[in-house]
């Protein structure tokens, strides 16, 4: 299976800062996670996904909330501080 990043050749295009929105809070769909942990999953104004494990007790945000990030090709990686307090 190939990754995003390979089908976008994310190694070749250039890191930028961008504003996400927030469309998804959810438990991991993996029963072996963290219980206590939540994956928010944010887009990017230009279409690039990405998500991250954020503890319930310190979620900061909501579904529609927007977030710093970086993005490369079509992968995302929220803020270390994105929904956290």
């Amino acid at each position: 299976m190939l990754s995003l990043c390979a089908l976008s050749a994310c190694s070749d295009q250039p890191k930028r800062e961008v504003r996400a929105i927030v469309v998804s809070i959810a438990e991991h769909a993996n029963p072996k996670w963290d219980a206590d942990e939540l994956v928010v999953t944010a887009r990017s104004e230009d279409g690039a996904f990405g998500s991250k494990s954020v503890l319930a007790v310190r979620l900061d945000c909501r579904v529609g909330d927007w977030v710093r990030a970086s993005a490369r090709g079509t992968a995302l990686t929220l803020d270390d501080h994105a929904c956290v307090r």
